[in-house]
This record gives structure tokens, C-alpha cells and sequence, in this order.
């Protein structure tokens, strides 16, 4: 019996012993294979290799940085479409409007009718979502240009006033872009809106050069061009299909925050943060269209070529989109409320500018200026915006916001008739000044907090 007892611990142990290089070798296996996946994981950039979804399944969503990235093409196709309006419309109003008076009014239309439908883009928004709202904003300027091209081909002035205008309906939802990017970034709001906005830059330089060379393609001048706005809504369209949205927990802090019930509107717009920032973006629209409407007509009046004219416009483009590139490393640094009173103080710069005169070296520092000031104080104010409300919220602080800054742009545009002789352009640039140094003053005296993040889930 001691011998049989014997030999079974023999065995016993022998089994152990030959078990263990097995289990060693099993968890080997483990460790490579979950290296593989995760190396596979960082190669495809988080796609889904998995079988297509079931109708009525959830799609798949993205990162936050590639929201941002996404939405940085868009805004391109935006600014684009946008640059060839804001370079043509003025000129196509002129050659068919029945009466000089009147010549105006298809450019003004772009804005009023943008700031007539961003309440219509922000309840679409909450009742559809912002992949169908996009999506639908790009079939709409698809239409706009068409219109516009027949009107053109037709030479109708009201239905040319009609194209624009739907041009500039599909344009409200163009500003729900850096709302988008700062909502999926609540950690970087700032630098989320500049990123986006920094997307139009080649877009914004280029687009008038390819709309002017376009003029003569077709029978009639100026037809291929707002063909060109259409192509370039089809387009965007396309583009957006693409967009996904974060998960709740990319974007978000506690679970809980979505079934919070949103504040009233006297609660919401008594925030400093959220008064600060509309102030901010308002007054980068008004200082940027006024001295960005003035100063071509300025140029030419004070002597300056057409090349020269031209070049100040370049340069205002490229200030208010190039920094687009270059803030994002050291926003985070600043915050956002000091990136917007840096935009003041480049804005004031501009207006000093504009004060000493329309020497060329003056003339060409306000316009380059009052970009660069602008893409700082619009992106800071934005971000400011959006850090004061939730989710259930965004339609009661949103649309509002973009209807004061689309009104300032209107403003802007008009008041600029009034100052494009030496003098008054001396007059305009004390004004900017001015108002530069108060918005200025407000941002850097003031102490904001921000309210909880928002939630950019869609229905």
C-alpha cells in the first residue's frame, strides 16, 4: 500500500509539472494576440471591421478629434460656396438689378435670410439631428446655386434675389459647426472652434480666383460660377452623410447631466460667460464686415490699384483663417476667455491702423488685422458660448446667439456704405478701436465660470 501511495504522487506531480508549460504557453498566446488587436486597433483608426448593422441599430460612432477633423472639411465647402457669393453677388446685383438702389439687395439677402432661418436650423437640429440637418443645408445651397445660375442665365433679378436667398438659409447651419466641435470637446473648446474655422482657409483664398476664372466658361457670364455654389453644396452634403458623433462618455461628465431640466432663458442669459463670449463674437462680426465691406471701395477712392485692392483682401482672408493652424498649440495654455481678449487687442490694432490713414502699409495692417482679430475674438467667444449651457439647453442659448451675430454682420455690411472716403475710413477705424477696447476690457476684468458640459448625442 505505501508503494501504490507512492506511485500515485509521482504521477500527480509529473502531471503538474507537465501542465505548467502548457498554461505558460496558453497565456503567451493571450498576450500576442491582445497585442495584435490593439496594434490593429491604432492602424485602422478605430473602424469597425464587424458585419454592417442591422436596420434601426445604432450607428457607429468616432472619436472626438475626428468630429472636429470632419467638421474642418465642411466648414471648407461652406467657405468656399460662401466665397464665391460674398465676391460675385455684388457684382451679378449691379448688371441685373432694374435700378441701382437695389443693386445691394441680393447680398443683403445672404444674411437676412441666414439669420431669419437659424432658429429653423436649430430646431432641426434637435428634432432630426446634426448629420440630417448638415446633410439637408447642403442640398439646399445645392438648390440656391442653381436658382441663382438660371436667374443669371435668365437675367431675372428676382429670382436671382430668390437663389441668394436660399443660398443664405442654407447658410444658418453653417455656424452650428464650432458649436458641434466645442460640444464634442469640452476639455478644448477653444481650440476645437479654431481648428474648424481653420478649415476654410485654402477654401477662402481660393474660391474667388476659381469663381472669377469660371465667369466666361458659359454663354453668359457668371452662370458656371454659381454652378459652382451648387456643386459645392451637393458636395458638402456628401461630405456630411459621413458624420458621427461621440459616445456620451467621450464628450460628456456625469451620466445624469442630459436628464437635467434646462434653465429658463432669465437664468441662462444673466451668465457672465455666456454674456462675454456673444459679445466677443459680436463684436469680431461688426469690426471684421465693416473695415472687410469698406475697405476694397476705400482702396480704389484713396488711389489704390485693383491688384492692391485685391491683395488687401487676400491678406484679410488669410488673417481670418491662418491662425487657425497655429492657435490650437497654445490655446490651451491661454483659455478661452484670454484668447478672445487677445482678439480685442489685435482688432484694436486694426483700428489704429485704419485711424492713421489709407497709406498702403496702414491700409494693408487693418485688413490683415481685422481678420487675424477676428478668427481669435470669434473663436474664444464661441467657445465661451458654448461652455454655458447643457445639452437640453443648446436651443434656447444657440440660435439666439447666431441671430445677434448674423445681425451684426448685417450691421457691419450696411454701416460700411457710409465710410469708404479717407476721412470717414479714419472715423471707422476710431470706432473699431473703441469698440475693441471695451469688449477688451470686459473679457479681462471679468470672472467667468462655465456651466457643466453639454451633450452632443444626437436624437
Amino acid at each position: 500500500m505505501k508503494w501504490l501511495g507512492e506511485q500515485q504522487a509521482i504521477r500527480a506531480s509529473s502531471a503538474t509539472s507537465s501542465s505548467r508549460p502548457y498554461a505558460a504557453s496558453i497565456a503567451s498566446r493571450a498576450r500576442s494576440i491582445a497585442r495584435l488587436r490593439s496594434s490593429t486597433a491604432r492602424l485602422t483608426g478605430g473602424v469597425s471591421l464587424a458585419a454592417p448593422r442591422p436596420a434601426g441599430q445604432a450607428a457607429p460612432v468616432t472619436r472626438a478629434p475626428h468630429v472636429v477633423r470632419h467638421l474642418a472639411v465642411a466648414q471648407a465647402f461652406f467657405v468656399a460656396a460662401s466665397s464665391v457669393d460674398l465676391t460675385l453677388t455684388g457684382i451679378v446685383g449691379a448688371t441685373t438689378a432694374p435700378t441701382p438702389a437695389l443693386a445691394t439687395l441680393p447680398f443683403s439677402l445672404l444674411f437676412v435670410a441666414a439669420g431669419l432661418t437659424t432658429f429653423v436650423a436649430s430646431r432641426c437640429i434637435g428634432r432630426f439631428g446634426h448629420r440630417a440637418t448638415f446633410v439637408a443645408s447642403g442640398l439646399v445651397a445645392a438648390l440656391g446655386g442653381t436658382v441663382s445660375a438660371v436667374a443669371i442665365a435668365h437675367g431675372s433679378f428676382a429670382l436671382f434675389c430668390l437663389g441668394t436667398a436660399v443660398v443664405g438659409a442654407s447658410n444658418a447651419t453653417a455656424g452650428y459647426y464650432r458649436y458641434l466641435a466645442a460640444d464634442a470637446n469640452p476639455g478644448a473648446r477653444a481650440r476645437a472652434v479654431s481648428t474648424v474655422l481653420a478649415g476654410g482657409l485654402v477654401a477662402a483664398v481660393a474660391g474667388p480666383f476659381v469663381a472669377t476664372a469660371l465667369r466666361d466658361v458659359t454663354a453668359t457670364p457668371y452662370v458656371a460660377s454659381y454652378l459652382l455654389v451648387a456643386a459645392l453644396g451637393l458636395g458638402a452634403a456628401l461630405w456630411n452623410t459621413r458624420l458621427r458623433l461621440p459616445a456620451p462618455s467621450a464628450t460628456t461628465g456625469p451620466a445624469a447631466a442630459p436628464t437635467q431640466p434646462p434653465r429658463p432663458y432669465a437664468v441662462l442669459w444673466r451668465q457672465p460667460v455666456l454674456l462675454l463670449g456673444v459679445a466677443s463674437a459680436v463684436a469680431a462680426a461688426l469690426t471684421m464686415l465693416a473695415l472687410m465691406t469698406a475697405g476694397p471701395i476705400l482702396g480704389l477712392s484713396a488711389g489704390r490699384t485693383p491688384g492692391q485692392a485685391a491683395l488687401a483682401i487676400q491678406l484679410h482672408l488669410v488673417g481670418m483663417f491662418a491662425p487657425g493652424f497655429l492657435v490650437p498649440r497654445v490655446i490651451g495654455r491661454l483659455g478661452e476667455r484670454r484668447v478672445a481678449a487677445l482678439g480685442c487687442a489685435v482688432i484694436l490694432l486694426a483700428g489704429l491702423a485704419a485711424a492713421g490713414g489709407a497709406a498702403l502699409p496702414l491700409y494693408l495692417t487693418a485688413m490683415f488685422a481685422v481678420g487675424v482679430g477676428w478668427n481669435l475674438a470669434y473663436s474664444g467667444g464661441s467657445a465661451m458660448i458654448a461652455s454655458s449651457y447643457r445639452a437640453a439647453e443648446r436651443g434656447r442659448v444657440q440660435p439666439v446667439a447666431e441671430v445677434l451675430g448674423i445681425a451684426a454682420q448685417v450691421g457691419g455690411s450696411f454701416a460700411a456704405a457710409g465710410f469708404t472716403t479717407e476721412a470717414s475710413w479714419r472715423a471707422l477705424g476710431w470706432a473699431t478701436a473703441v469698440v475693441a477696447v471695451v469688449v477688451g476690457g470686459l473679457l479681462l476684468l471679468a470672472r467667468t465660470r462655465p456651466a457643466a458640459p453639454a451633450v452632443v448625442v444626437d436624437p
